[in-house]
């Protein structure tokens, strides 16, 4: 087994660690959490896991760098064993759940806990760390574990990084546009004080089907004509705005990375490492003043970005900085504005996938794809569906927002998503 060099997102995503330090953040950890019916039998999945060549090879993975500006690596070890624990409790998630973070720095990067309900239901979370894989990965993987197919080929590709002037105008170019877009004044939700100690928490909006038929319809009328994203990302930065007007803030530009999914469609693989790239949006305070105004900026950003190459240009400057010590490129990246890296987070989940509808010969009656909620900023929107059906998690910490902003937020995303109107706060 050779060595897997880290794609250029996670180069980005280990720098990040450096700004996960503050107690009670959920790290870098993500979750997939599967809401089963019956009794879900720990044996069985234990035995799948022992038997599962990817999850094996992904077990044995520690991270691994030769000398200081040499690439990092996922070098595998002896086998370790992969944590299967098994609660009795009544709580979606638990705060030791919650709290149980995965570094990247011991093997293995992931885990499994079973949560066995007393309806006799139970709720299966697959925690990994970032690094390891993104969340499109970890559905590629819980889909390979389910069909107990035993194929790895689709693990890991090492990609050598080639190095032109070409390439080096196309990683400047990423490098002006950030720095443009990013400039000061921005706004953000984290209080500027950052806490040492922070505690999280989580709210799910789930819409039925009929209601995400209507979002539907709405979207493109909203302007949101290639994909449902703008008008998501619209109404979660009103929601976002609002929450500042009414503590008196004054609110600038919100600038927002936005993850994108690089893998070619329909593709199984790789399920290690993470193929993102990124848009980036400024987001004008004075176009959210309507739904429509915020999401017709948001349309024209994308449209423009794509138009100018930026996703690819970004690409080539994630592959550029691949080798500088990891220290240096989170100063990097921080810029010059320090503390938050952006006014909130923002991802769009793959829709759960209808051949995982049944998992382990269990019925799956709901499944989520929590990200890790990075402080700060300390609030992240995502945005999935389940058989049809859309459902929002709001990832945020006491800290950041207090529980009457967290039921604003709720309650004024969820109208403004179904109805495409503007909130009136009663």
């Amino acid at each position: 087994q050779n060595d897997i060099c880290l794609t250029a997102t996670d180069c980005f995503i280990l720098a990040l660690e450096n700004h996960i330090h503050n107690q009670g953040t959920s790290g870098n950890t993500c979750r997939y959490v599967f809401e089963i019916e019956g009794d879900f039998n720990e044996e069985t999945l234990k035995t799948t896991l022992a038997q599962n060549t990817a999850s094996q090879q992904m077990a044995s993975f520690a991270l691994h760098k030769d000398l200081p500006l040499s690439i990092p690596k996922w070098r595998a070890h002896t086998n370790f064993n992969i944590d299967v624990h098994v609660y009795k409790d009544d709580n979606y998630l638990p705060d030791y759940i919650l709290n149980k973070i995965i570094t990247s720095t011991t093997a293995p990067l992931f885990c499994f806990d079973i949560l066995k309900r007393s309806n006799g239901n139970s709720t299966l979370i697959f925690s990994w760390n970032h690094l390891l894989m993104d969340g499109y990965g970890a559905v590629l993987y819980l889909k390979q574990l389910n069909s107990k197919s035993f194929n790895n080929s689709s693990i890991g590709l090492s990609q050598k990084t080639k190095l032109s002037y070409a390439l080096l105008k196309e990683a400047t170019k990423a490098k002006f546009f950030l720095s443009r877009t990013s400039k000061n004044p921005t706004s953000g939700i984290s209080p500027e004080l950052a806490y040492q100690k922070v505690h999280q928490k989580i709210k799910v909006i789930s819409f039925t089907k009929e209601e995400t038929d209507m979002i539907d319809g709405i979207a493109p009328k909203m302007g949101a004509k290639f994909g449902r994203s703008p008008y998501y990302l619209a109404c979660a930065a009103r929601g976002v705005k609002s929450i500042l007007l009414s503590r008196k803030q004054t609110v600038s530009n919100f600038w927002i990375p936005v993850p994108q999914n690089q893998r070619k469609k329909g593709a199984q693989g790789p399920l290690l490492g993470n193929h993102l790239s990124f848009l980036f949006y400024r987001i004008n305070s004075n176009t959210l003043n309507t739904i429509d105004g915020g999401v017709k900026d948001i349309n024209e950003q994308m449209v423009q970005q794509v138009k100018n190459g930026i996703p690819k240009a970004y690409d080539v400057l994630m592959n550029y900085l691949k080798r500088i010590p990891t220290s240096l490129y989170y100063h990097l990246i921080k810029g010059p504005q320090g503390n938050s890296l952006s006014g909130f987070l923002f991802t769009l989940a793959e829709d759960h996938p209808n051949d995982l509808l049944n998992f382990l010969d269990h019925k799956v009656t709901n499944a989520l794809s929590f990200p890790p909620n990075t402080y700060p900023p300390g609030l992240t929107f995502a945005f999935m569906r389940f058989e049809g059906k859309l459902q929002v998690m709001l990832l945020y910490y006491n800290e950041v927002l207090s529980e009457t902003e967290a039921n604003q937020l709720e309650e004024q995303l969820k109208f403004e998503l179904a109805t495409g109107q503007n909130f009136i706060k009663p």
